[in-house]
């Protein structure tokens, strides 16, 4: 995302909508604070908060 731009989509937990909210690179929150729009700062950012957990 970084070199070529763009943004991608992550879904969420119940409760993280307050984590992401204030991380730097979200776009919007939609679907009932189910998804979130981000850049690459965001998911920076995100990957280094404490309570980050990937889900696959």
């Amino acid at each position: 995302m970084d070199v070529i731009g763009g943004m991608t989509k992550a879904e969420l937990l119940d409760g993280q909508v307050s984590v992401v909210a204030g991380l730097p690179g979200v776009s919007g929150i939609a679907d009932d604070d189910w998804v979130v729009l981000e850049t690459a700062e965001f998911l920076r950012a995100w990957v280094g908060y404490p309570a980050f957990r990937l889900v696959k």
